[in-house]
């Protein structure tokens, strides 16, 4: 399957070509979302709503987020008087050699000379990503996350095993892959400890699922919910097992803690968040962590039926036979077969992996069609 990517100045190459509208708090969201909707099928919208003070991680992800390889160029919307300032992450995005243009509503005279300026810039910078140059690229180029979200029972028994599995194909052709939730892998830090590849990384990942364990308990919260116990999930150590199955087989190369970190590593990789870079909850903030750290696109199963996307484009798997009967218009690749004993792993393995293909060559999934963009 050819894949043809989109060059960006920086050396990246993406399989989407959006330009990013960025607020900067938000203050500045309503004119952000006013020019998505003036600007729907070219742009990307996200931005940090607690951006008053400033807060490196927030920041340290919205400029990545800017910097990714689908984004080719960005207008950064402040109000004037936060902490977080619009200039600088416009600049942060300038020097990758990306345009970028950052416009203060309180500078500019308010929402509708901001609207008017920014829809200027916006048409200027859609209309240069158009021209972007194309270049071939292989498995070996792509960058690809699996997140879980609603899980039930079905999620460990067939869609994240199904994850992991064709997650190993694309490490066998030369990719990389990775998941992230170190809070569902309670119980797993020496399971995870014996597949790195060197003692540093073995212990890296003890740290960081013992340190996740020690909040969980210290707040007296874990990432458990209604729909996990509702959809057949009988304790968070089971629902953990389920987590480890999205990693598949192959050697864990390291443990991502901050963006930008991957740098062209190849293999299998577990990813955080940097530390106080949340811009929002729920399984969105996975889907667009991933972004921030390189991916190309997601793999997202569910049990219970999350409908959600995100900043990549998001491949939506599930196993549950009777969840699919209800959002099959939500889900792009059925793992039901698996749940029924129509078909085996092994045989559904090489299908999502060449779904994943198909994605990262133009095929839109269901959560780019409806047009989510959680973020």
């Amino acid at each position: 399957m050819r894949i043809l990517g989109y060059a960006r100045p920086d050396g990246q190459v993406g399989i989407r070509n959006k330009v990013s509208i960025i607020y900067t708090v938000d203050c500045s969201r309503f004119v952000a979302q006013k020019l998505k909707l003036m600007f729907p099928e070219h742009t990307q919208l996200f931005g940090y709503p607690g951006g008053c003070g400033f807060q490196e991680g927030p920041v340290n992800k919205v400029t990545a987020l800017g910097n990714h390889s689908s984004s080719a160029g960005a207008v950064v919307l402040g109000l004037g008087c936060e902490g977080t300032d619009a200039y600088k992450v416009a600049d942060a995005i300038a020097a990758t050699g990306r345009p970028a243009e950052a416009i203060k509503i309180n500078e500019a005279g308010g929402d509708i000379v901001t609207i008017e300026k920014a829809s200027r810039a916006l048409v200027s910078l859609i209309q240069q990503a158009s021209t972007a140059e194309r270049v071939e690229m292989a498995p070996a180029d792509l960058v690809v996350g699996s997140e879980c979200g609603g899980s039930d029972a079905t999620s460990g028994l067939a869609s994240n095993p199904l994850t992991g599995a064709a997650g190993d194909l694309l490490i066998e052709a030369g990719g990389t892959y990775m998941h992230e939730e170190v809070s569902e892998l309670m119980g797993c830090a020496d399971v995870l400890a014996e597949r790195a590849v060197n003692v540093e990384v073995a212990d890296d990942i003890r740290a960081a699922i013992e340190a996740s364990e020690k909040a969980c308990f210290e707040g007296g919260r874990f990432s458990w919910g209604y729909g996990n116990i509702e959809g057949g999930l009988t304790s968070i150590e089971e629902k953990s097992y389920g987590c480890l199955a999205k990693s598949g087989s192959k050697p864990l190369e390291g443990v991502l803690r901050t963006y930008g970190s991957l740098a062209g590593r190849k293999g299998y990789f577990i990813s955080m968040s940097e530390p106080g870079s949340g811009t929002f909850s729920g399984d969105p903030e996975g889907i667009n962590q991933f972004a921030a750290h390189g991916c190309h696109l997601a793999m997202f199963t569910t049990g219970c039926g999350s409908t959600t996307g995100g900043l990549i484009p998001v491949i939506k798997l599930l196993a549950n036979p009777n969840r699919m009967q209800l959002i099959a218009d939500n889900v792009d690749f059925d793992a039901t077969p698996i749940v029924r004993g129509e078909r085996t792993l092994d045989e559904m393995a090489p299908e999502l992996y060449q779904e994943i293909l198909a994605v990262a060559a133009g095929k839109l999934t269901k959560s780019e069609i409806h047009g989510h963009f959680e973020a």
